[in-house]
């Protein structure tokens, strides 16, 4: 009796410890980009950690949008919040737009495909919103 609680007992512990390794390992930071694909980064800032909307378009070219945003990361030296989305697409036809608006004083969004800056915009007053939109 002794024995097969035991054996119970090792058993559970090797199936929690992997399932917990399966679960808690971290992703891969970043996939290999396909050949012909772009990398888009599309980043939102404030002076406020919690935000109204964000509006943008995703990888097949949907209009999403998101309420309540919150921004993950805050500068230590600028005391501003930010968070991007990433996401790689093939066609350089589908739109590329975001907007964002903030409960603070300050809105800012940038979208850089790969490396290359091709639209930001900042805005400041009460309860702005930065219209990003690439240049031509």
């Amino acid at each position: 009796m002794v024995r097969i609680l035991y054996f119970r007992f090792l058993f559970t512990l090797l199936v929690s410890t992997v399932l917990c390794l399966a679960v808690f390992s971290p992703a891969t930071a970043s996939p290999a980009d396909e050949p012909g694909t772009h990398r888009i980064t599309i980043t939102f800032t404030s002076d406020r950690q919690h935000n109204g909307a964000a509006v943008w378009f995703d990888a097949d070219g949907r209009l999403r949008t998101q309420t309540d945003v919150p921004l993950a990361h805050q500068n230590a030296q600028t005391k501003l919040w930010s968070a991007s989305l990433v996401y790689t697409r093939r066609s350089p036809s589908e739109p590329l737009d975001a907007l964002f608006q903030s409960t603070g004083s300050l809105s800012r969004c940038e979208i850089w495909v790969d490396s290359i800056l091709v639209a930001d915009d900042t805005v400041r007053g009460h309860h702005p919103t930065s219209a990003c939109r690439p240049r031509n």
